[in-house]
């Protein structure tokens, strides 16, 4: 019974969103050196590394959001 109340779903959830968010973020850099390096990036590449960056910017709002909940139901149970 104690390991059950000891789990956290929403701090999994949090690490699972943070680990999507870095995998993203390395795909990106990648696709970002590459164009800068080869030139041969067109219009459509640079459209779908900006959708990519705008999805990464609200994931990372997303993130920040769940790291203020969870500080805050963590607060709320220790009370």
């Amino acid at each position: 019974m104690k390991l059950t109340k000891s789990f956290n779903g929403g701090l999994w959830a949090f690490r699972l969103v943070f680990a999507v968010v870095v995998a993203e973020l390395l795909i990106v850099a990648g696709a970002v050196v590459g164009c800068f390096e080869e030139n041969i990036c067109n219009d459509a590449d640079t459209q779908a590394i900006k959708e990519t960056m705008q999805g990464l910017a609200t994931k990372s709002f997303a993130l920040y959001a769940a790291e203020k909940g969870i500080k805050s139901n963590s607060k709320k149970e220790e009370d």
